[in-house]
């Protein structure tokens, strides 16, 4: 049996974030190959998860962003909605906007220590990254929180040419492979347990990659997936969380060992998945 808070934590964020899974992209196992041979967000508000929640992406617009750009504007009506969930695999979602708890919220865009990783942490954040030119975000939540379903933090971020993006990912690539990144902070969030993770094949390249934090007394775990698109980046993160000192208390073991603040699965909860259908739906319409 979970203590009680980690029941009333899985069912209420419903799961989806540190442990990372699915993905998009080469399907190389380390973030797949560039194969374009180098041409080339609404409904009700979810509960929020400890911590409480900023605003939907921190922000003021109708996806939580402030950004009013033309290219903004353009991300803005390829990003996830409603209607995108028609296939049968998506029926039991909905489209909501970001929710971020306020530490997360007051971190979005932060500098990293060391310097290198801040890739990883940009690729989770609803904020525009260094050298991109626009960003839009939704979440792909389960309908109900009785659901055992992932929640996918889903981010667009436009760059100016087919090479700026492939750069981009090659700088998320590197952060996910680099031995100084296994952990590291980005404003106040302190990061760790990053791991490589098989990427599907999708887009015109993928990195796949797991990612866990702190908050409060629990374990936040992240599965991410970046997707390449022409252009533009394409970020999926579920998330789910579950209480370290509750697991150690009942003997329930964990896969991969580490400290309390890593990443991994115990016999009671799961790690974080991308669902694939989250994934086909959105790049259906980035294409």
């Amino acid at each position: 049996m979970k203590s009680a808070v980690s029941r009333v934590v899985v069912a209420v964020s419903v799961a989806a974030a540190l442990g990372l899974t699915a993905a998009c992209g080469g399907g190389d196992g380390d973030g797949g190959g560039d194969r374009d041979g180098g041409k080339s967000s609404t409904s009700q508000a979810k509960p929020k998860g400890p911590g409480g929640g900023a605003g939907a992406e921190g922000g003021s617009g109708a996806d939580g962003s402030a950004d009013t750009s033309p290219e903004a504007g353009k991300l803005k009506a390829k990003v996830i909605a409603a209607g995108d969930l028609k296939r049968a695999a998506l029926k039991r979602y909905e489209v909501t906007p970001r929710e971020r708890s306020k530490l997360e919220a007051a971190s979005d865009g932060a500098a990293a220590t060391p310097a290198a990783c801040r890739p990883l942490s940009d690729m989770m954040a609803a904020a525009t990254p260094p050298k991109a030119k626009a960003h839009a975000g939704r979440a792909v939540a389960p309908k109900s929180v009785r659901d055992d379903l992932a929640t996918t933090d889903v981010e667009l971020f436009a760059y100016d040419s087919p090479d700026s993006a492939r750069k981009a990912l090659r700088d998320v690539r590197s952060a996910v492979k680099s031995k100084e990144c296994g952990a590291f902070r980005a404003g106040g969030v302190r990061y760790s347990g990053v791991a490589p993770q098989a990427a599907p094949d999708k887009g015109d390249e993928s990195v796949a990659y797991k990612i866990g934090s702190r908050q409060e007394q629990l374990v936040k775990r992240h599965a991410v997936v970046v997707v390449r698109d022409g252009s533009t980046l394409v970020s999926f993160a579920a998330r789910n969380y579950y209480d370290p000192e509750s697991v150690a208390g009942e003997d329930e073991s964990r896969k991969d060992g580490g400290g309390t603040d890593l990443p991994g699965s115990d016999k009671a909860d799961e790690e974080p998945e991308v669902p694939s259908a989250v994934v086909d739906a959105q790049l259906d319409k980035v294409g």
